[in-house]
């Protein structure tokens, strides 16, 4: 049970933390549809996943 609670709240903290940066990415691909093609919001996309990224590191330390 305490691994489900972990990763609920290393879900809640990454969806609190990364909202900006999930903001922009949306916006990006949203501003395309239906041109979308691979990689064509990249930079967004790597904002965002460093930041989500950052969360869970930041979970698996904070929990140790």
């Amino acid at each position: 049970m305490k691994e489900k609670k972990n990763t609920a709240s290393t879900l809640k903290r990454i969806l609190v933390n990364c909202a900006s940066q999930g903001k922009a990415y949306g916006s990006c691909v949203a501003a395309k549809v239906p041109d979308i093609e691979r990689d064509m919001c990249v930079k967004e996309f790597l904002v965002l996943k460093s930041c989500m990224q950052n969360m869970v590191l930041y979970s698996t330390i904070g929990s140790e």
